[in-house]
């Protein structure tokens, strides 16, 4: 959360700094001033995580939720920040108050750990093994995702697990009657309790990927720049098309997002310029998310690290991102009301 976020939900509240010092700390028993604020609004300072956490929960009461964008973060090119990229989208969007459910369809499960949750450790109530997605979307299953999503941290970000069980579903799916529809059929209602859903899917363009363009409203591409994940972005956009034509016509491209980007490498660059050359005129290239350590440092920590370092390289592109889906989930929003 940047200082203009903190000045925006402070005129809302139609307070002055000193008033506004003075509510945060009855919410939070802190001793803040104006000049504190003041810091704050004008970036000279970071805003505390407790403000932050306590600022984007006032500003979710404040709307009401649902129903839900959902987003499908896919790339069948491992390695290319993916994961990585939807659980920073995923954060940035809980740091402005908005109330994400979080979907891990990858068998690595590495969005899970990402996270904080263990997959493989009981649950604490019953002591039986933790349910993932998996549970949800066997045949027989009567799960509804809402009751495998868990809360994590402090911010309003709920997420459905995965484990490596999930790599069982596949045959599963694909000779269940209308297998693709799955966890469409899964998120049901769940779309009308939260503003936005994010799915992480695996690196291919299995069973679980064709669920998630099915069940999704738009995608993102994270795409590392590097001539190799360059070249199975026509596959992926030929899968899209294929899904629109046949089982989701609302699907849309959001965008490419480069990704691991080192401006000081010949190859970065040129890779870089043949991803605007070859999609720039009929899709939105996002900012790179330059590589950075912090991003392979906090995949271990349970936090990412758009909320552990607000400053950090590739924030910016983040969050670019995250106005991108705000702004359309507002169309659709009002598409449907004018309906």
């Amino acid at each position: 959360m940047h200082g203009d976020d903190v000045r925006t939900i402070r005129e809302e509240r139609g307070l002055s700094q000193t008033e506004f010092a003075s509510w945060l700390n009855q919410q939070l028993n802190r001793k803040y001033d104006k000049q504190k604020v003041s810091r704050w609004e004008n970036s000279s300072e970071r805003v505390p995580l407790a403000v932050v956490g306590l600022l984007a929960e006032s500003r979710r009461q404040s709307r009401p939720k649902g129903p839900a964008l959902v987003l499908a973060v896919a790339n069948q090119k491992g390695g290319v920040g993916k994961t990585v990229s939807a659980v920073n989208i995923a954060t940035v969007l809980a740091l402005q108050g908005y109330a994400v459910l979080f979907i891990d369809a990858d068998p690595q499960a590495n969005a899970t750990l990402h996270f904080g949750v263990n997959p493989y450790e009981p649950d604490a109530v019953t002591g039986k093994p933790r349910p993932t997605l998996f549970n949800a979307l066997k045949t027989e299953s009567s799960y509804d995702l809402d009751d495998l999503a868990i809360r994590v941290g402090e911010l309003n970000i709920r997420v459905v697990p995965s484990s490596i069980q999930l790599a069982e579903i596949e045959p599963d799916l694909m000779v269940q009657s209308g297998g693709e529809h799955a966890l469409k059929e899964r998120l049901g209602t769940c779309r009308n309790r939260y503003d936005f859903v994010i799915i992480d899917t695996p690196p291919n363009i299995g069973q679980l990927t064709k669920n998630a363009l099915t069940a999704a409203d738009v995608i993102i591409i994270p795409c590392q720049t590097a001539i190799f994940s360059v070249v199975g972005i026509d596959f992926l956009l030929r899968n899209v098309n294929l899904t629109k034509r046949r089982s989701n016509p609302r699907l849309a491209i959001l965008g490419i997002l480069p990704t691991k980007f080192n401006r000081r490498l010949k190859n970065d660059v040129a890779t870089l310029d043949d991803i605007h050359k070859g999609f720039g005129k009929h899709l939105r290239i996002f900012d790179p998310v330059p590589a950075a350590a912090i991003y392979d440092q906090t995949t271990a920590s349970g936090r990412a690290a758009v909320e552990i370092d607000a400053d950090a390289p590739g924030v910016a592109a983040y969050e670019e991102v995250a106005a991108a889906l705000i702004e359309e989930r507002s169309k659709r929003l009002e598409t449907v009301n004018v309906a």
